[in-house]
């Protein structure tokens, strides 16, 4: 890819590699059947549109994504206005987590749906953001891939809901604390799902569980459910750290 990269070529013809801004790589034998089958329905308009969306979106959310959000974008694109043709409105069952736990995707997604809707004269329906914000998150956390960005997504709202029940009370989205936990265990979702062990000085683990009973109550309720329902085994650093974060917003109580 590049500005005028093809200019004055035809079918064959050798690339100026000076305007050569991206290069893709196909991944064997399973990216070129993948490959083919989206060139099939990908128009360059929701190329360009998507291309876009992305340059605007690193600049906006302070990272860099990884490649394939180019084409698993553009594909979403074309698909969303095919629906929108046709009347059809899904809505995303994370619209809400996706919201929550990830607070600037979404804005900028819900940036991108109102554009869209001027620029294209579309009645595009705002939820619409989660599915766009969920192209970002998964192309800056360099997981497998979409799957396991949704269900990362899932386990922190389950870890949310364990939090909630305990303490018996909702949470504050903008309160900083609260928006500190969220980020702590997104990041230790990510490092168990990497298999990734975080440890911690003992004689600092037995004074966290003296100083917080209560936070560290709470902790093992969530290291129990993650080990019955993902078979996770939670280290004892990840633990005491858990619940640091508790405590801060459980006395807030």
């Amino acid at each position: 890819m590049g500005s005028g990269v093809a200019f004055g070529l035809k079918p064959g013809g050798s690339v100026n590699q000076d305007r050569v801004e991206k290069l893709f790589v196909l991944d064997k034998e399973r990216g070129h059947k993948d490959f083919n089958s989206l060139l099939e329905r990908i128009s360059l308009e929701n190329l360009e549109l998507a291309s876009d969306i992305i340059k605007r979106g690193e600049k906006e959310l302070g990272y860099h994504c990884n490649d394939s959000i180019l084409l698993t974008l553009s594909d979403h694109l074309g698909m969303m206005l095919e629906r929108m043709k046709e009347g059809m409105y899904f809505a995303s069952p994370l619209e809400w987590d996706i919201k929550l736990i990830y607070p600037k995707e979404y804005r900028y997604a819900m940036t991108v749906v109102e554009e869209l809707q001027q620029e294209l004269g579309a009645e595009i329906p705002e939820q619409e953001a989660a599915f766009i914000a969920l192209h970002f998150i998964n192309a800056n956390l360099y997981l497998e891939g979409m799957q396991d960005t949704i269900l990362s997504t899932k386990i922190i709202q389950n870890i949310l809901n364990i939090c909630k029940i305990y303490y018996r009370r909702e949470f504050n989205e903008d309160d900083f604390d609260v928006r500190r936990f969220i980020s702590h265990i997104r990041y230790f979702v990510q490092r168990q799902m990497k298999g990734e062990v975080l440890e911690i000085d003992e004689t600092i683990a037995e004074a966290v569980i003296t100083s917080c009973p209560k936070d560290y109550k709470c902790s093992l309720k969530i290291e129990k459910f993650l080990k019955m329902t993902y078979n996770w085994d939670i280290s004892r650093g990840e633990i005491l750290y858990l619940t640091l974060h508790l405590n801060r917003i459980g006395k807030k109580g």
